[in-house]
């Protein structure tokens, strides 16, 4: 009687249940963790070389509170000391895009804006730049009727801190 009871009873099976139901979420979570640490592990490396080949002082002069940094698109320092040579390069694409691709209304905007400073700290100046180098790197002729370069613009708001 008691060996039929023993077999009857299902007093336990739960916790059996929870035991392997555990024991395949750690064996997940550790299959997981080997698929990806390797890529985390390459990302923090390039990450950590590129942070140390990086001088700090060589990107701000914090004197005369400028960027130092070079644009990337030229040898000219980027003004802004809240947009990098990126956020320029992604603003100009999109006021590209904003005016349906045309280089030449997207020209005639930003030069405008450079003009009037719209962006404070050179920023305008920045963006136009990055624009510049956007339209000769697709080989866009641009009318640029006598207007000021990017370098021109540079020069003038490096010696005024205006256009």
């Amino acid at each position: 009687m008691r060996i039929e009871r023993f077999f009857e009873s299902d007093d336990g099976a739960v916790t059996v249940d929870w035991v392997v139901l555990t024991a395949g979420l750690a064996a997940l979570g550790l299959a997981t963790m080997a698929v990806v640490s390797g890529g985390v592990g390459d990302l923090s490396d390039e990450t950590s070389a590129e942070l140390a080949s990086v001088e700090p002082s060589s990107m701000y002069d914090w004197v005369s509170d400028t960027a130092l940094v070079n644009s990337g698109w030229g040898d000219l320092g980027i003004f802004s000391s809240i947009q990098s040579a990126a956020g320029a390069e992604s603003y100009a694409a999109s006021v590209l895009a904003a005016n349906g691709g045309d280089y030449q209304a997207a020209y005639d905007q930003l030069y405008q804006q450079a003009l009037d400073m719209t962006y404070a700290n050179g920023e305008s100046v920045d963006d136009f730049g990055a624009f510049e180098a956007m339209a000769a790197a697709a080989g866009v002729s641009l009318d640029t009727a006598g207007d000021m370069t990017y370098a021109e613009m540079h020069a003038a708001y490096t010696a005024n801190g205006s256009l």
